[in-house]
């Protein structure tokens, strides 16, 4: 999910941030109150914040990485590919992408050597197989889910604001939703309950020139029984609702990535509320839980576990040799982790290794790397045939506020990648 930074003059225009493309770097760049304000004085302030995490984790790479978009934020060119360098020879997995904040330095030649030579190291798998494709080329697709009773994919189009449905192997794709269920908003995170009765979807507009005159987030539920619209979840007090999991008992969790903050739907509410301080999980955008009921969220600089009874995280400890954060889509496994990273990387899906009861990270697994000939903003995945059937080219960077889509003529059919959930 490729954009630009955000800043006093282009929170409206330019391409969009959207899942975890977002927020993930508003955490070190300007922040909606600080819209007004002089852009250098604001970057001083993220600055120190990325400064005062790095005397907690002096060898955490990835805020080595943030506050080299932060020092350039500030002009300080030197200091950036100091730091970028840095970074080098620790196999991270940290490769520049464009319009990600390195747009003043891009065509630099010594930023070219410098994102050349990180990218080198990263380590290369080999190619997961595409499981399907689809036709419409202009769907834009940000979320996946799948029915295993059925054996068919869920996938929401942002440009088309609606949920298409696909055969296990790609065939028979027509619309799941309909005119009338009046998606108001781009569709963004989908799940299918732990029951298989139910499809849950994430309705938003946050980051839509619309939210200017009126924010509207909700989860729509769907009864997959019958394929029809349910009930409708609002949620009020959101900024822009992302991606959503589901317990058992059927409490809803979904990630507000403008706000950093998580909301709630216990079984017998109808509408989200804030689950947990305000503002305490900056970067929120891929959510889990596992079967043992523990819930993960993707942050900015991780992972982080929720406590289900107050909703107050704890970002996992891990090594220092690993980068956990920038997951768009995160997904649980047989007692680890799946994420696919988008901000960090072009785009790479890891199995991040869980220890000690799921309170520490002790390791990560590159499944698939960047070099896939299909990535291009890869975004979210649904575990199925003994994969992570991920959209390997969302192209959600091309999808504008105003609703228009970017060199449209350059966006290909949609492909799904079955990345293997334990490498190969």
């Amino acid at each position: 999910m490729q954009s630009r930074m955000p800043s006093a003059s282009n929170l409206t225009s330019g391409p969009i941030w959207i899942a975890a493309l977002a927020m993930t770097l508003l955490f070190f760049a300007v922040t909606l109150a600080q819209a007004a304000e002089d852009a250098k004085a604001a970057a001083r302030r993220s600055l120190e914040r990325t400064e005062a995490a790095r005397k907690e984790r002096p060898n955490d790479g990835l805020l080595v990485f943030y506050e080299s978009l932060v020092r350039l934020r500030l002009g300080e060119r030197a200091k950036a590919f100091q730091l970028l360098r840095s970074l080098q020879g620790h196999h991270f997995g940290i490769v520049p992408v464009r319009d990600l904040g390195f747009d003043s330095v891009w065509d630099d030649p010594e930023f070219a050597a410098i994102r050349q030579e990180l990218a080198a190291e990263e380590e290369r798998t080999g190619t997961a197989p595409v499981a399907f494709r689809l036709t419409d080329p202009k769907l834009i697709p940000e979320g996946i889910a799948y029915d295993a009773k059925k054996d068919r994919f869920f996938l929401g189009s942002i440009a088309q604001r609606k949920i298409i449905v696909t055969g296990g192997k790609g065939e028979g794709t027509k619309d799941f939703s309909k005119p009338e269920d009046k998606l108001d908003g781009v569709v963004l995170g989908l799940t299918v309950s732990g029951s298989g009765d139910r499809l849950y979807a994430v309705v938003t507009n946050g980051f839509e020139e619309a939210a200017e005159r009126s924010r509207h987030n909700e989860v729509v539920s769907y009864d997959l029984k019958n394929d029809r619209l349910l009930t409708r979840y609002p949620a009020p007090e959101a900024m822009q609702l992302n991606d959503l999991a589901v317990a058992p008992d059927g409490t809803v969790y979904a990630t507000d990535s403008f706000a950093g903050s998580l909301f709630r739907k216990k079984p017998e509410a109808r509408v989200l509320t804030l689950f947990g301080a305000a503002g305490a999980l900056r970067g929120a955008n891929g959510i889990t839980m596992s079967a043992e009921g523990k819930l993960y969220v993707a942050i900015s600089t991780g992972i982080a576990r929720i406590d289900t009874s107050t909703g107050e995280p704890t970002r996992l400890a891990q090594p220092d040799d690993v980068v956990t954060g920038g997951c768009d889509g995160l997904y649980s496994h047989q007692g680890d982790l799946l994420g696919i990273q988008n901000v960090t990387n072009p785009g790479r899906v890891i199995r991040i290794a869980l220890a000690e009861q799921g309170t520490r990270i002790s390791g990560v697994q590159v499944l698939q790397s960047s070099h896939h000939p299909q990535f291009s903003e890869p975004t979210t995945g649904a575990l199925a045939h003994d994969a992570l059937n991920v959209i390997a080219n969302s192209y959600v960077g091309h999808y504008r506020p105003d609703g228009t889509i970017k060199d449209a003529a350059d966006l290909r059919p949609t492909a799904i990648v079955a990345v293997p959930c334990r490498g190969r």
